[in-house]
């Protein structure tokens, strides 16, 4: 296995998230499976493995496509909005993973939050998603948004206004924050993205070939 197989992971988890972003406050919508993956991301705080986080590599397929196409230089351009938002809250969860004040409100936040549903099952939390999408995008308000400059948001006026477009897009960006973390944890840095760019996009592709 290689040593940035679970930095990859990580990352292209925070890529998959990253990508809800823009696809929120574009179009108003997204992928219910991906949306329900980062939400699940954010409640599983003691992974036995960086893949564990997602549920199963599967899950963040479309993170990994995303991953190399930043990766390869010549496909950057049809993936600019999503690697803004990818290096913005990898900014985030810097400063987040640095404060442990921030950290320990966070975990007794979604440990209370966590009480109230039911992570099992992906119908049953389809069910509650507008919900914990409030939720989430309240804790990340309170918590996370106040560590640094907010990420600035483009889209259509028409989403961005909209309440619950907006609790959606701070929950995808608390999930790619989730992500984040994790990628420093697996020992990621942004050195790598200079120096060791080829290896990770070996890597990225190695892993959607095997899936």
């Amino acid at each position: 296995m290689s040593k940035y197989h679970d930095i990859v992971i990580a990352l292209a988890g925070a890529c998959q998230s990253a990508s809800l972003v823009p696809e929120l406050s574009h179009n108003g919508t997204t992928e219910p499976k991906d949306y329900i993956t980062a939400i699940k991301s954010i409640f599983n705080t003691n992974p036995v493995s960086a893949t564990d986080v997602f549920g199963d590599i599967n899950n963040i397929k479309r993170g990994l496509k995303i991953l190399i196409q930043i990766l390869n230089t010549q496909k950057q351009q049809d993936v600019m909005e999503t690697t803004r938002y990818l290096f913005a809250t990898l900014t985030i969860a810097n400063h987040l993973r640095k404060n442990q004040t921030a950290l320990n409100e966070l975990s007794q936040r979604l440990s209370r939050l966590s009480t109230l549903y039911t992570f099992t099952n992906d119908d049953d939390l389809a069910q509650s998603i507008d919900t914990i999408s409030y939720s989430l995008a309240g804790i990340y308000t309170d918590i996370i948004s106040p560590l640094t400059t907010k990420v600035k948001v483009m889209g259509k006026m028409e989403y961005l206004q909209n309440t619950l477009i907006q609790a959606k897009v701070r929950t995808t960006l608390f999930a790619c924050v989730r992500a984040s973390i994790l990628w420093f944890q697996m020992g990621g840095t942004r050195w790598q993205f200079i120096l060791s760019r080829k290896k990770l996009l070996q890597t990225a592709e190695e892993l959607l070939t095997n899936i």
